[in-house]
């Protein structure tokens, strides 16, 4: 039987919980209010007023005519069809990936670890590469987005899949896993580049533009399965948080406190692969995010999970918000993963040479 364990980070915890709390609520705050901000940033003049009005109207029902008030129209299509859904999903999006990216340090206590690290994006733009290029859709008769979301989810799956098989049965290290994935990435990467070395221009284009990652194709139906996404992964890791803790302080521990680290490890792999998938079968592979936010919120949180996780999520989320608004905000449609990776990889350079002497991981 099992015992009761308790995390090594209980005290530690209680210690530093009214500065945790505080430091949850600024960013929730700042959360909320970049995203109220974002509902009237776009290329079209719209204030935030018009914006709030528009949402109101739509509750109540009232739609503009577009004979008889063409600008109330259009700014009512703008922000119902464009800003709304991408405000939601890169809240959506931003939680996943910096949960994801959380974990995934924590149970590698490796900080360079971040949601791609097991080989999910490679093998995501493998299935969008031959979608795109070749015409090849997993499920016969779909084209267009629609083909590209499917064939990313399907083949962002396979190596937390061959992980599994691998692992089976085996004690395997954390750092074994990530080479599995970091091999699986090189296979699927060749592929692809010999693909996109056959493919016309237009084509290499949108499969650049989806490796970079944008939320320009967000729409509302992606809505519902990005959120069913976020709480799965959100509430999935806050209920693991404890024994995630446990893992920090190594295998032997873990075992003799009644917690299989192989069977955490696992179940925690296959949700950030399910919940990566996910997401970039929607906006594609949106860098940084999963792998900055978790060094920028352990700053003010510390390691223990039970606050970082949910901490991390707002951090990723107002990562998102931020580079989609700056995106909006410039000409050209430039994707959001150009914007993350500017803001993301000087910040990780500056906290990486920071923490280099941290003993945490």
């Amino acid at each position: 039987m099992s015992r009761r364990y308790h995390s090594p980070h209980r005290s530690e915890y209680h210690h530093k919980l009214p500065m945790q709390i505080v430091v949850v609520t600024v960013l929730l705050i700042i959360t909320v209010a970049l995203s109220i901000y974002s509902l009237s940033v776009s290329n079209f003049h719209i204030t935030l007023q018009e914006a709030l009005d528009a949402i109101i109207n739509r509750i109540n029902g009232h739609i503009p005519d577009r004979q008889t008030d063409y600008i109330a129209w259009m700014i009512d299509y703008i922000v119902i069809n464009d800003n709304v859904p991408r405000t939601i999903a890169a809240v959506l999006v931003g939680t996943v990936l910096a949960i994801c990216g959380a974990v995934m340090q924590t149970l590698t206590r490796n900080p360079l670890a971040e949601p791609y690290t097991i080989g999910i994006s490679s093998a995501a733009m493998f299935g969008v590469t031959i979608s795109i290029a070749l015409g090849i859709s997993i499920i016969p008769g779909l084209s267009g987005d629609l083909a590209n979301g499917i064939n990313a989810f399907v083949f962002a799956m396979v190596p937390a899949l061959v992980i599994v098989l691998i692992t089976t049965g085996k004690k395997l290290s954390p750092n074994m896993m990530v080479l599995v994935g970091i091999g699986m990435m090189y296979v699927f990467s060749s592929i692809t580049t010999l693909i996109k070395f056959n493919a016309n221009e237009e084509k290499l284009q949108e499969i650049y533009i989806w490796g970079l990652g944008t939320l320009s194709k967000v729409t509302w139906d992606s809505i519902l399965p990005l959120m069913l996404t976020a709480i799965v992964v959100f509430v999935g890791f806050i209920l693991l948080s404890r024994k995630i803790n446990v893992l920090m302080s190594g295998d032997n521990v873990c075992q003799s406190l009644g917690v299989n680290p192989t069977k955490v490890r696992m179940l925690s792999f296959a949700v950030v692969s399910f919940g990566v998938a996910v997401v970039v079968c929607f906006t594609g592979t949106i860098g940084f995010v999963g792998l900055v936010a978790p060094h920028i919120t352990r700053l003010f949180t510390g390691n223990n999970n039970r606050i970082l996780i949910p901490a991390s999520a707002l951090c990723g989320a107002m990562m998102i918000l931020i580079s989609d608004i700056i995106v909006r905000m410039l000409p050209g449609g430039l994707p959001v993963g150009v914007i993350t990776a500017m803001i993301g990889s000087p910040m990780f350079l500056y906290f990486l040479f920071k923490q280099r002497k941290n003993q945490n991981f």
